[in-house]
């Protein structure tokens, strides 16, 4: 049996749910792009995409810095602490992304 096999799982399902997460950021940006073209949907689009990319960059990044502290068997407190104070930045970022988007629906339509 892997040593830690549970605390590898629950990292890996972590991972997984983050990619399925980008994956649907991206499908949206995608969607918002083929809607009839005004300068802020080709924004909001592009920007959905860019930033679902960094999300899944993010991710990885997450999921390696917490399968190295699980295989060293201590928790290193600041580099995990940087990470999800950069995933809260990019959530934020994918917030505005999708107000600014709505915003313009709302005085275009």
């Amino acid at each position: 049996m892997i040593d830690k096999f549970q605390d590898h799982a629950s990292n890996e399902r972590t991972y997984l749910s983050w990619i399925r997460t980008a994956i649907a950021i991206a499908g949206f940006g995608i969607l918002i792009e083929k809607l009839p073209s005004t300068p802020s949907n080709t924004w909001a689009g592009l920007s959905l995409v860019v930033l679902s990319a960094a999300l899944v960059l993010l991710a990885s990044l997450r999921f390696l810095v917490i399968r190295k502290q699980i295989t060293q068997e201590h928790l290193d407190r600041t580099s995990f602490g940087r990470i999800e104070v950069l995933f809260a930045a990019m959530l934020a970022l994918l917030l505005l992304t999708v107000f600014v988007f709505l915003l313009g629906l709302v005085r275009t339509g």
